[in-house]
């Protein structure tokens, strides 16, 4: 997928694409999520000065770090679905932001990933 693309898919649909991991014998699944999220205007300009401090920050980090990238981590002997109910003692969940889609692609790219063979959601999950 070009850039371009999927900057129009993340910015003015909202969608989540991703990429897809697991261990031969598929007790390691894994799952790396790109959105993008954008602080919510209308309810900060609601807001005192001084108002839901947390929520103010959180809204922050969107505007300054739009790009989310969730990765998904779980071990079992069977495979699972992103959906699938799943205990946190067995799942590791990392949450990341990005300004750019440049550092997106550095991060990906750790993990042998390239932001050109990034897959819809729906493509990601197991059969």
């Amino acid at each position: 997928m070009k850039r371009e693309e999927l900057e129009f898919f993340l910015d003015s649909k909202g969608y989540s694409l991703g990429f897809r991991e697991e261990s031969p014998d598929r007790t390691f699944m894994a799952w790396i999520l790109l959105s993008k999220r954008k602080p919510n205007e209308r309810v900060l300009s609601l807001l005192a000065p001084g108002e839901e401090p947390e929520y103010v920050t959180k809204q922050e980090l969107f505007r300054e770090r739009p790009y989310q990238v969730l990765r998904l981590e779980y071990r079992r002997d069977e495979p699972i679905d992103i959906d699938d109910e799943i205990d946190d003692d067995q799942l590791l969940r990392e949450v990341h932001y990005f300004r750019t889609l440049d550092e997106v692609q550095e991060y990906v790219g750790d993990f042998g990933h390239a932001l050109e063979d990034i897959k819809w959601r729906h493509d990601i999950t197991p059969p």
